[in-house]
Parts: structure tokens; C-alpha cells; sequence
């Protein structure tokens, strides 16, 4: 068959969302050579497919002039048969088609079809999840249906090992409760805020005697400060951990707490109870798969799931799907996982 390259997502809940697909293929076709093209952070995610190789890409490498004038040569050398895009963007099919991958398979849409000699369509107006979206092209490729499982992280002996040296700095016990939060998200429309993070993390505090992990980037460190104030039993942990050592961090809480996030799909992927904050993303189609996810989403508004990162209301409608969400309804929820996990 050839060699293959699989251009992977370029996001954290993405790469997860795209984990089954490619362990589909790898446990499919053990014979051929599978090539992952992936933003040079998520080797991690995708270690445990034994019969892939890395082509890592640095922040700069993946989008715009730059990626085509790093990711061409690079295909041009490999000389791969087949290709297949996760990305959905026109300049990774262009990237493919001037790299001579030869059969190229991707989703149709922002004008690329041209460049794809094996296009899939699909309606725009059909919602799926995209984990998927990306087992389909797969089906697609190998002319064959699979099922689709959830993403599974395998932690490593090193993430491990790094996760317990940061429990020790900051004086973590591990004897204790330990919840997880993502306080911050990229987009401003998904944020619930600090204060109710604050809030919510002081009751679990005093009401479980526990410990709460607060998980992001060194970017995010400004907002979990704000959270942790003066209460100890609250740790900053954000822009302390990769993404290795974050899954190993979440591994160890009983529970997470955050929106539909990279660190929500990451705490799903190691097998602990989320509560997800639902409001601008579209559950239907991203969020974490989990048997052990409750999703609190005012679904009675009709903004919901409009998918935008920034809220275009305004005055009292301004972030209605945040804000109708209450400390007490959050609390509520954790409690019931809590109370069954502590028994």
C-alpha cells in the first residue's frame, strides 16, 4: 500500500477526538508505515500507537506561509502514496496537493475539493461528533466501517514521575480529596469566571476537607491566582505541566471541573468523573466522551451552542449561557460524583 501521513488536528480536544481514528487504522493495517504529522506538544496523545512515527511542527509551522514553506519540502522528500487530512482548513490540502502526496483524502468545504483526488462530502447542516468526522475518512480510506470507541490515555512512567514531584513542591497530600478545575478557556464566550470558580472551589474545599488542582497554561496563571487567593488547600497548578504530566495530574483527582475544553477531553481520556460547563460549543459534536460526564447546558435559550468565541449579545443577554449557570447548580453536581466516589 505505501507509506501514509495523517495530518492531525492542531488543538488538544481535537488530537484526542482524533485518537481512535488513527489506532483504528494503525490496528487495522499493521503492515503499512503510518506517519503523523502533529503539532510538536501532542507526541504525547499519540505515543501509544506503536506503529506511527512523529513528524513534529512547532507553534509557527502550522498555519499560514510558514507551514507551507516547511510542510511542502517535507512531503516532497517523504514521497508518501497516500494522505489523509484531519485539518480542515484549504491550506492543508494545499500543503498535500504541492507535496505530491499522491491519493489525498479529505473532508470537502472552504473551497479545497479540487486539491483532494479522494473528497468526502458532507452536509453542513448534519451535526456529528467529530470523533466521527475523523473515524469516517478512515472508514473512507480503508473501505471498511468501524466502531467508534472513546480516547484512552496511556499514562507514561516519566508523566508519572513528573506528577509526583509536583504534588511534593507544592506540598499537595495525596492522602486527601483532589479535585481538578480548568478556571480559564481560550475563548471569552466559554468563560464561567473566577469568582464563581472561586466560590465554587472554596465550598468543595470545606465541605470534603479536599484539595483543589487548578489546571491551564502559564497565559491562564493570572486567573488562578485570582482563584487561589489565601486558601491553601487551593493550588495554581497552571503553566507548571505538559500535556504528559497534566494527564497524570487529572489521573489522580476524583473529579474535573471546567468547560468543554482541551482539559475536559484530557480528563475523559483518563477515566475520571467530569462536570462540563456547557454554553457556546456544541455538545453534540464536541464534547468529551465519557460514560461518567454530566454537561450542565441552558439549552432552553436560543443562543445556545452558537459556537463563537466571542458572545455577540449585548446589555442583560450579554454571556446569558454562562451566567444563568449558578455556583449552586455546579456544586450540586459535584457533589453527587463526590458523594458516590467517597463512599
Amino acid at each position: 500500500m505505501g507509506k501514509i501521513v495523517i495530518r492531525t488536528p492542531n488543538h488538544l480536544g481535537d488530537c484526542l477526538m482524533a485518537l481512535p481514528a488513527v489506532e483504528s487504522l494503525a490496528r487495522e493495517r499493521p503492515d503499512i508505515e503510518i506517519a503523523l504529522l502533529v503539532p510538536q506538544w501532542a507526541e504525547m496523545i499519540y505515543h501509544q500507537v506503536k506503529t506511527a512515527r512523529y513528524i513534529p511542527l512547532s507553534g509557527d509551522q502550522l498555519h499560514g506561509l510558514r507551514a507551507i514553506s516547511v510542510q511542502t519540502p517535507l512531503l516532497r522528500r517523504e514521497r508518501f502514496e497516500h494522505g489523509l487530512l484531519f485539518t480542515p482548513s484549504f491550506s492543508s490540502a494545499l500543503i498535500f496537493f504541492r507535496g505530491r502526496v499522491r491519493e489525498r483524502y479529505g473532508y470537502t468545504g472552504e473551497g479545497r475539493a479540487f486539491l483532494l483526488n479522494h473528497p468526502l462530502d458532507y452536509s453542513a447542516s448534519k451535526i456529528i461528533h467529530r470523533s466521527l468526522r475523523y473515524l469516517h475518512l478512515i472508514e473512507y480510506f480503508l473501505d471498511k466501517k468501524l466502531s467508534l470507541t472513546a480516547p484512552a490515555l496511556k499514562l507514561s512512567p516519566f508523566d508519572k514521575a513528573n506528577a509526583d514531584k509536583i504534588f511534593k513542591d507544592f506540598k499537595i497530600d495525596p492522602r486527601l480529596p483532589v479535585i481538578a478545575m480548568a478556571p480559564q478557556a481560550v475563548a471569552e464566550s466559554r468563560r464561567w469566571g473566577v469568582q464563581n470558580y472561586s466560590a465554587l472551589a472554596d465550598r468543595l474545599v470545606r465541605r470534603y476537607d479536599g484539595q483543589i488542582i487548578l489546571l491551564g497554561t502559564k497565559a491562564e496563571s493570572s486567573a488562578g491566582a485570582e482563584i487561589v487567593r489565601n486558601n491553601r488547600r487551593i493550588f495554581n497548578l497552571c503553566g507548571h505541566s505538559d500535556i504528559g504530566t497534566a494527564a497524570a495530574l487529572l489521573a489522580r483527582a476524583l473529579l474535573f471541573v471546567g468547560n468543554d475544553s482541551g482539559p475536559a477531553h484530557l480528563a475523559a481520556a483518563v477515566g475520571i468523573p467530569l462536570v462540563v460547563l456547557s454554553g457556546a460549543d456544541n455538545p453534540t459534536e464536541t464534547s468529551p466522551l465519557s460514560d461518567k460526564k454530566t454537561v450542565i447546558i441552558k439549552d432552553h435559550l436560543s443562543c445556545i451552542s452558537c459556537v463563537k468565541n466571542r458572545c455577540p449579545k449585548s446589555g442583560d443577554n450579554f454571556m446569558l449561557c454562562m451566567k444563568e449557570i449558578t455556583v449552586d447548580e455546579v456544586f450540586a453536581a459535584s457533589q453527587k460524583i463526590l458523594e458516590q466516589s467517597l463512599k
